[in-house]
């Protein structure tokens, strides 16, 4: 299997893995990717298959007894999504990044304890029973995370990304793509499906 062959593979499976708004829950609520964590996930299973090639097992052979990919970005979350250690400095840092980049995306934001950003005019709603409410991030020691600001919001969804100027830069066009509807609404109930006759 040559490193192309594997990349190939590996970055299908990670498609497959993180296909359905995100990759799996973690701690009952559904990871978002961002580009940069999708692609380091992307190596490391294609570094995985090479490695099973050595031995003699195709990604095919993998798949009969386990989920490679999935095991890949489950890992990934929970090295972004928990036990995230950073000083105040990087902290901040990384949030006013966040807010900047928001700002600069023509999205209207609300710093606080939570980072408040309002959908733009004619965007998705995400609040309660379809009615407007602004989505609001965080960075803790959990990493990043997003949920709709109301109090009747689940709880949020982790975001993984890097707790860096760069990671918040990725956060910043994924939180866009969510307001402008151009990346799947991560709130959406799924979709009742009626009983076929």
């Amino acid at each position: 299997m040559s490193d192309t062959t594997a990349l190939d593979a590996a970055q299908v499976g990670i498609r497959m893995a993180t296909r359905d708004l995100g990759g799996r829950a973690l701690y009952g609520a559904r990871v978002l990717y961002v580009p940069s964590v999708l692609a380091e996930a992307a190596d490391l299973l294609a570094k995985m298959y090479e490695a099973g090639q050595h031995h003699g097992i195709t990604p095919e052979d993998w798949a009969a007894v386990t989920s490679l990919p999935t095991g890949v970005v489950d890992a990934l979350a929970a090295r972004y999504c928990s036990h995230v250690k950073l000083t105040s400095t990087e902290l901040h840092t990384a949030r006013d990044t966040l807010i900047g980049e928001l700002g600069t995306k023509g999205l209207t934001v609300r710093p606080g304890l939570r980072i408040a950003v309002d959908p733009p005019a004619g965007g998705p709603r995400f609040g309660y029973q379809g009615r407007e409410a602004p989505l609001s991030l965080a960075l803790t020691s959990g990493g990043w995370d997003i949920r709709v600001d109301e109090p009747a919001s689940d709880r949020p969804h982790p975001i993984a990304a890097p707790a860096t100027e760069e990671g918040a830069r990725e956060v910043a066009e994924l939180v866009r793509k969510i307001l402008c509807g151009e990346a799947p609404n991560p709130f959406a109930r799924p979709a009742v499906k009626e009983p076929s006759a």
